[in-house]
């Protein structure tokens, strides 16, 4: 089966994803901390594809440096050989637009490429994954953005910090004023991230001309549905990693 694997390693969690056409993802999420070399990906990745993942090539989103060479061996053992590690400046279709492109997270990175593809040149993208990041795309143009604790740190920040203070269920809570720790820490922690989330979209919005597509993808996206307007969109990332791939490949051929 043609197809190419796709990595998205974040901090706490690695969406792994097989796809034929960058549309239609057969994917899972795993642990970051479950492979530490190239056969125990493999038997792990067998186990959830079969046959499937032999001899792909490969695409690598991270934001974890140290597993990168866990990729590459793998890619040199089982894949196809081709392994693609997204980054801004081996993507030329956006103008990066700030001081140091270098250091654009990968999943930034693949989060604006696909926003741009599919949604247009002016676009505010959340993602919320163990940090919120929010990109902002004006006119073309990657402007930068901000960065946030997410729902989980912000609520693992107080059960660490204090002797009392319990770990709560991470949705928002339906009001403003809480009448015990559970509700008071909810409201806190996720209402209060929410509402942060709604403030910067808003001001980052009254820069354009016309109302930007605003977008919420990520793991915990789907938490916002209903207190945000926008687009929940929680296959972005996978996306833009499969547009950065068909990039690089044509520039190969």
């Amino acid at each position: 089966m043609a197809g190419v694997l796709l990595f998205d390693v974040g901090n706490t969690h690695t969406t792994v994803a097989l796809t034929s056409d960058g549309k239609e993802f057969k994917k899972f999420r795993i642990s970051t901390q479950r492979y530490e070399t190239e056969d125990e990906l493999y038997v792990f990745l067998r186990t959830l594809f079969g046959e499937m993942v032999n001899a792909k090539p490969i695409v690598v989103s991270s934001v974890v440096p140290s597993v990168n060479i866990i990729f590459e061996y793998f890619a040199s053992k089982y894949g196809s050989g081709e392994v693609y590690f997204v980054k801004a400046e081996d993507y030329d279709g956006i103008v990066w637009a700030v001081n140091y492109p270098k250091e654009i997270g990968a999943d930034r990175v693949c989060d604006v490429i696909a926003a741009f593809k599919e949604y247009g040149p002016n676009c505010i993208v959340v993602d919320y994954g163990t940090a919120i990041t929010i990109e902002v795309l004006k006119e073309g143009r990657y402007e930068g953005g901000a960065i946030l604790p997410g729902f989980k740190m912000m609520v693992h920040a107080l059960f660490r910090g204090t002797a009392k203070l319990p770990q709560v269920e991470l949705k928002p809570y339906d009001g403003f004023v809480g009448k015990d720790t559970d509700s008071n820490i909810r409201i806190g922690t996720i209402n209060a991230t929410v509402g942060a989330v709604k403030y910067l979209v808003e001001n980052i919005s009254r820069e354009y001309r016309e109302n930007p597509v605003i977008v919420h993808t990520g793991g915990q996206a789907s938490l916002v549905a209903g207190w945000l307007d926008g687009i929940v969109d929680p296959d972005l990332t996978l996306r833009g990693m499969y547009y950065f791939y068909e990039a690089k490949k044509n520039l190969t051929r």
